[in-house]
């Protein structure tokens, strides 16, 4: 997998998504988690790739990959993104025996999160890491968190030096143009790094993108990258 990768989480409008294309992130992002912010119904989310396709068709940038953001999510809801999705990305309780399982069933590439505050949050990614073909690591969700991710909170980036395995990860976790550079400097030592994720980062509030702010986040991570 290409490393310098750039991820925008959370979109639930077409404008927004074509700044995040147009700004040349490589990933773009819906989530279908009915309590978040950023939910997005799955034949919305197809509407907008198919705009988003066709922009690039017309306007000659690179198509980014659509990932689709799930929480322990059953066959029905993953079968009605699939067809427009590259990516499923699970922040639930998806074991690896769970994860082979939806892989083989779908044949999307799977991209698993893994909360992290403290370094023995890493002793048991290993299996995980042989079934995904992309890890995030993710702050922990603090205490009493109705979500698994998007709460705009940091970890201590020096504890990514306990990941020992070689399938490559994605920075998250309170991410945003003013620190991104300053997270890849951290991770990039890292032979399995990968990129940056962002989602409340790139917000005017909660679950509301702002075009600028996912072109500020872009440009600062490239440079840094």
């Amino acid at each position: 997998m290409t490393n310098g990768l750039v991820k925008i989480c959370g979109v639930k409008t077409f404008d927004h998504a074509l700044a995040a294309a147009r700004g040349g992130a490589d990933f773009v992002g819906f989530v279908f988690v009915g309590k978040s912010p950023r939910s997005i119904a799955p034949d919305a989310a197809s509407e907008i790739v198919t705009e988003i396709k066709q922009r690039s068709y017309e306007e000659g940038f690179a198509l980014p990959k659509f990932c689709g953001l799930f929480v322990d999510a059953g066959e029905q809801l993953l079968g009605e993104a699939a067809p427009f999705l590259t990516h499923f990305q699970f922040h639930g309780h998806e074991d690896a025996a769970r994860i082979n399982e939806i892989r083989g069933e779908f044949g999307l590439e799977i991209i698993k999160a893994v909360g992290v505050a403290e370094p023995g949050d890493f002793d048991g990614v290993g299996a995980l890491a042989e079934a995904a073909d992309l890890l995030i690591f993710d702050s922990r969700p603090p205490k009493g968190a109705a979500l698994p991710g998007g709460n705009g909170a940091a970890f201590d980036w020096s504890i990514l030096t306990r990941y020992q395995s070689e399938t490559p990860f994605l920075l998250a976790g309170g991410l945003s143009p003013d620190n991104v550079a300053a997270a890849i400097a951290a991770a990039k030592g890292h032979t399995a790094f990968a990129g940056v994720d962002v989602s409340s980062g790139v917000e005017k509030r909660p679950g509301e993108k702002d075009d600028a702010l996912i072109a500020a986040f872009i440009k600062a991570a490239r440079a840094a990258l």
